[in-house]
């Protein structure tokens, strides 16, 4: 008698790219959701991380990355821009530290614990590289704006990169679909 190990089809848990995409659309969704968490509504700092974070984690490097980029490109749709253009950089550096994940989490069973500790790190240093266009006047200005947002900006990450560990954790060697 054969027995079926999985009640899930073998259709879903193919990689093949239409199943890729709408894997993306559905986590970014989610980090949309996330997007209207936010600790000051005047800002674009919000809960959008974790479903990037997890997909990192839980399907790899390029599915994160894509999910963390479309994640902070809506919270900064919904929040208004605050930073103006420099939220393109800042979805770039979302999405390479999405990849930076879901990359460091290949090593070993207890690799996302690093893995996320990475994407925090990329997360909240991603502002120190933009204080030149920060404060617009003089660099001083951006510096001081960035050291006002990188405390809140490493709680919100760290938050974020807890919810997803705590989940990948939960789910990791049940079938992926």
């Amino acid at each position: 008698m054969i027995e079926k190990t999985s009640r899930i089809p073998l259709y879903i848990l193919s990689n093949r790219p239409s199943v890729r995409i709408a894997r993306i659309a559905i986590f970014t969704s989610l980090a949309i959701v996330g997007s209207l968490i936010r600790l000051d509504p005047a800002n674009s700092i919000a809960f959008d991380s974790f479903a990037g974070f997890f997909v990192a984690l839980y399907f790899g490097a390029f599915e994160g990355a894509a999910v963390c980029g479309f994640g902070h490109l809506a919270t900064a749709v919904i929040s208004g821009f605050p930073f103006g253009l420099l939220h393109i950089p800042i979805t770039l550096g979302m999405a390479l530290a999405g990849a930076a994940i879901g990359l460091a989490n290949k090593f070993n069973r207890l690799a996302f614990i690093p893995a996320l500790t990475i994407g925090v790190a990329i997360n909240t240093v991603l502002v120190f590289p933009l204080t030149p266009f920060l404060g617009g006047a003089t660099l001083n200005e951006g510096f001081i704006i960035a050291v006002g947002i990188a405390p809140g900006l490493l709680i919100v990450a760290a938050l974020n990169a807890a919810l997803a560990g705590m989940v990948y954790f939960a789910l990791r060697g049940k079938p992926k679909a």
